[in-house]
């Protein structure tokens, strides 16, 4: 019985040895080949995020105006002065583009993937006045806990998730109609991102109407239907705060 033991851990460790000797041979092949072919094999530090005097760094170098992190410890969004911030919104904007982007997309193409995800909740109710600057941030926290809102709903939500995306963003409200020239204009709000230097128009709610439409990134000139604006509020994150006016 012994004799058996002894002869199947010997056995094992020759196995450990032979594959210790295999990974060996693998690693000089490889780097002969690349040697021979004149190919370069750069290996990336490990990223170190740090944070000093209340702004977050990344290998020494301050981090602006975009989400950072990791799967471990969490992602967040570094405002333009540096600064992390921790609004509710801004987390659940946060939180949304990491479920429904890839982390090596560009901004735009996650963006776009973005608001694909933000149609698919389904419009509720309807409110009876245009929001206000104070009432923004809470529509927003609404329709990424609830899943469901209405066209100023979406317009709050879709404006936070393009601010962590580094996009300049802001929320219109007016009116609209898709019934002619002739019909009454209904409450309405959408909006609006700096893309290329201009703004354009993200209409979530009645994209979902009009799905054989393209109401993405549109300037208002493009916009298919009879629109009214008849104020904006422009949605500004400094030194960690979430400010809309």
């Amino acid at each position: 019985m012994r004799f058996r033991k002894y002869c199947f851990w010997q056995g094992e460790m020759e196995m450990k040895e032979r594959r210790k000797l295999s990974r060996k041979i693998l690693t000089v092949l490889l780097a002969v080949v690349l040697l021979v072919t004149g190919m370069a094999v750069s290996v990336p530090a490990a990223s170190r995020i740090t944070v000093r005097g209340g702004k977050v760094y990344q290998n020494n170098k301050l981090v602006v105006n975009r989400i950072i992190g990791s799967k471990a410890r969490g992602y967040y969004y570094v405002d333009k002065t540096g600064r992390k911030v921790n609004t509710k919104e801004i987390r659940q904007a946060v939180d949304f583009v990491m479920k429904n982007s890839r982390a090596g997309d560009s901004s735009a193409r996650r963006l776009k993937d973005c608001y694909k995800a933000l149609l698919k909740y389904p419009y509720f109710g309807m409110t009876s006045c245009a929001p206000t600057a104070k009432n923004l941030s809470t529509y927003a926290r609404y329709m990424f806990s609830r899943r469901r809102g209405d066209c100023y709903y979406y317009a709050a939500a879709m404006a936070c998730i393009a601010r962590v995306l580094g996009y300049d963003s802001r929320v219109a409200v007016g009116g609209v109609t898709a019934r002619g020239k002739y019909a009454s204009l209904s409450l309405h709000g959408w909006c609006e991102v700096k893309y290329r230097r201009s703004w354009r128009m993200i209409d979530c709610s009645m994209q979902r109407a009009h799905m054989e439409r393209n109401l993405y990134l549109v300037t208002r000139r493009q916009y298919p239907f009879r629109l009214r604006c008849d104020r904006v509020y422009n949605m500004v994150v400094r030194n960690a705060r979430v400010r809309w006016f």
